[in-house]
């Protein structure tokens, strides 16, 4: 697959943890196949992930844990 900026370096497939939201919740996807381009860092997300995402985010798939952290605002630190 090549960039969607035009670098004519192949992408690469690497698993990746993301956070989404869903109703104002954080929701942490872990072990998601993202695309990469290694020249500029564009990512794009392949059909089989963003359907994974979809059942997700839409409450089709159960939760395998709890995650909690810290949340810190940048206008905060100021």
């Amino acid at each position: 697959m090549e960039c969607p900026n035009g670098c004519p370096t192949p992408l690469k497939t690497e698993k990746q943890e993301k956070i989404f939201h869903r109703n104002g919740e954080p929701v942490v996807i872990s072990d998601l196949e993202v695309n990469v381009c290694p020249q500029c860092g564009q990512e794009t997300i392949p059909l089989p992930s963003a359907r994974s995402i979809e059942n997700i985010l839409s409450g089709k798939v159960k939760p395998s844990g709890k995650f909690t952290a810290e949340l810190y605002e940048v206008s905060a630190t100021v």
